[in-house]
């Protein structure tokens, strides 16, 4: 059985995030997250370990509401 973890308190003071957290973000499973970080280069490997920078993820969400604004 896969154990749940309460992160949201502790996502919005990190900068990178595990793949459960990113996860728990953006309201999506691991894979479609995984391949989203990828896409708009969030993605930080250390060693083996991989993280995903949230700074980069807010920032590609907030450019892309501003064109859905500018579109209307």
């Amino acid at each position: 059985m896969k154990k749940r973890c309460n992160t949201q308190g502790a996502i919005n003071e990190k900068r990178l995030l595990s793949v459960q957290e990113l996860c728990a973000y953006l309201n999506i499973g691991r894979n479609r997250g995984i391949e989203f970080a990828k896409d708009i280069g969030a993605e930080r490997r250390m060693g083996r370990r991989c993280l995903y920078d949230r700074a980069v993820i807010d920032k590609h969400l907030d450019e892309q509401g501003e064109e859905n604004v500018t579109l209307l």
